[in-house]
């Protein structure tokens, strides 16, 4: 029956695919393949014009359907600006490699930056973020429809990115609906509910662990004892795009106070939930020394920590190892 379910659900998408989820049927299963250009949902974007909403799959080499795996599910940094879900390929498919079905997501861009560092219009940045909260939720929420056809396992379901992608990977987390409601009430009123946007699906669904390359959460107190969990962040102590400890975007003393991966770390460590830290001392935003393969490597064996309930020793290295402890 699965494979069944599978064939017929991908006939539905293949209108959105640039190439089948499937090749063949054998003994051992329905053969998966990567997908591109999957549609999840739509939204309007900055300009009041409905746009469709885009996700790329990759899977394991040799997959079938036979098996289910955890997703990870990466989004793309750039400002909330610019950037595409084809930035993040290679370390898509290094975490696929991994034994992970890996999600790629575009969510929509764009507010008024203006014309130097601190020119932005902030309240038009919270609506950025929001809008892209609002797309990966619906984003995930699409993944666990679908779970059944994309061979995914339920259970385990993380989120990983980079800068603005990194924010949207954390905040996916730790900003629930009631808490969009209290802390973003404007943009909440303007843009509709976080969850319900996007797509009509109602699935919900539980986050297992972060990766976090270079981002940040807007407020540490968003963490608490009940909704905490393990993350791995990377960052370097000289960022001034989006700071590693506390303080603001380009430090510009117009924009929101953002909490970056060693006050994460100090905050998961007091709630007792297993966090690594990562720091390139004297490196800025998105450190050069980080290798896709050391970014990567670190992440999927952290995810598969969790997934296995092996121990994970809560560290912050400030020199380039591995940290697979």
């Amino acid at each position: 029956m699965k494979t069944v379910h599978l064939v017929l659900f991908c006939m539905l998408l293949l209108t959105n695919c640039s190439k089948p989820v499937v090749s063949s049927v054998t003994k051992e299963g329905v053969v998966l393949f990567d997908v591109k250009n999957i549609q999840y949902g739509t939204g309007l974007d900055t300009g009041g014009r409905k746009v469709a909403l885009m996700l790329d799959l990759y899977y394991p080499k040799s997959a079938t359907s036979l098996n289910n795996f955890p997703l990870v599910v990466m989004i793309h940094g750039g400002t909330f600006l610019f950037g595409d879900k084809a930035d993040l390929a290679t370390e898509c498919s290094m975490l696929a490699d991994s034994g992970f079905v890996v999600a790629s997501v575009n969510y929509r861009l764009g507010w008024k930056f203006g014309f130097g560092n601190c020119d932005g219009d902030t309240s038009s940045l919270l609506r950025g973020c929001y809008r892209g909260l609002q797309d990966i939720n619906a984003a995930i929420r699409f993944l666990v429809a679908g779970s059944g056809a994309f061979a995914i396992d339920t259970k385990w379901i993380f989120t990983g990115g980079s800068s603005a992608g990194a924010i949207l990977a954390l905040n996916t987390n730790y900003i629930t609906e009631n808490t969009a409601q209290a802390l973003l009430p404007a943009e909440h009123a303007l843009l509709g509910p976080l969850n319900n946007s996007g797509n009509s699906l109602t699935e919900t669904f539980k986050i297992s662990g972060i990766a976090n390359m270079w981002g940040a959460l807007s407020d540490s107190a968003l963490i608490n004892a009940g909704n905490a969990v393990p993350a791995i962040s990377f960052h370097g102590t000289r960022d001034n795009t989006v700071p590693y400890n506390i303080g603001r975007n380009y430090n510009c003393s117009n924009y929101v106070k953002l909490f970056g991966s060693e006050c994460i770390q100090r905050r998961l460590e007091w709630f007792h939930v297993p966090a690594i830290t990562n720091l390139v001392i004297g490196a800025g935003h998105g450190p050069a020394v980080y290798t896709d393969e050391f970014l990567m490597s670190n992440t999927a064996c952290f995810f598969k920590k969790i997934i296995n309930g092996s121990p994970i020793t809560s560290k912050v290295y400030t020199i380039l190892e591995n940290t697979c402890n």
